[in-house]
């Protein structure tokens, strides 16, 4: 009979802006689908009051959408807390989607979508585009200078194609887990041992400029961790990725 359903959730965290210019892609063409849809940035205070509401209105048949940076081979904490408290669902549907740097996409994919399944999702398809890492912001000639570009935007709108045509479908066959499992073994026992504190401790201590600071507060607004407060200088909390 095919779902005529057609409501999406996208749910992003994105610190740089790649992992955002993806949603808005996802957004753009779904709209040009005839879905209704809602866009949560939980690098934002507001999106995430409403989220609660936005997840139990994408009822039976709804397709939830869900985009991180890998830092670390892993999909970043807001990400990660997010999956990990949502509501066991019934008849849902997700797509995971990553940027990565151009050195390793990690087992972000896979964490997601293993977790997403355990909650009841069928994962219908998923996405890693390449983009330039936040930690090569400064170098001349970053990893993935450039992306993601008008190629990767034809990647992710034709991704989109093929879930909205499983949805229409009678056969919304979730893709196997595996398939986003292609890291080499050795590669995710290395992972594994990593995560996104340790990282953090081979960064260098920040060093906040006094007389430079004019305690606006607007770094403590657009963080994307929710990890500053001004007091009246910015102090960095642990949530700090």
């Amino acid at each position: 009979m095919g779902n005529n359903n057609k409501q999406a959730l996208i749910v992003y965290s994105s610190p740089v802006g790649t992992t955002r210019h993806v949603a808005q892609v996802i957004m753009k063409t779904l709209d040009s689908l005839g879905y209704k849809h809602r866009v949560s940035d939980l690098g934002k205070r507001d999106d995430h009051s409403k989220l609660n509401s936005q997840i139990k209105d994408l009822v039976n048949g709804g397709c939830l959408w869900i985009g991180s940076p890998v830092y670390a081979g892993h999909a970043v904490p807001p990400i990660t807390d997010f999956i990990s408290q949502l509501p066991v669902s019934k008849g849902g549907y997700a797509v995971p989607f990553v940027t990565w740097g151009g050195v390793s996409s990690g087992v972000a994919l896979h964490e997601m979508g293993k977790v997403l399944g355990e909650k009841g999702y069928i994962v219908l398809g998923a996405a890693k585009v390449l983009a330039v890492h936040s930690m090569m912001w400064q170098f001349q000639n970053p990893l993935g200078e450039g992306h993601p570009d008008s190629e990767d935007d034809v990647m992710i709108k034709g991704l989109v194609g093929e879930v909205n045509s499983k949805l229409l479908s009678d056969a919304k066959k979730a893709i196997p887990l595996e398939n986003l499992n292609y890291q080499p073994k050795e590669v995710q026992e290395a992972i594994k041992k990593v995560n996104i504190e340790m990282a953090k401790q081979m960064l260098p201590p920040r060093q906040l400029d006094e007389e430079a600071c004019t305690k606006c507060g607007v770094c403590e607004e657009e963080c994307p961790a929710q990890a500053i407060k001004c007091d009246p200088y910015p102090k960095f909390g642990d949530a700090c990725f």
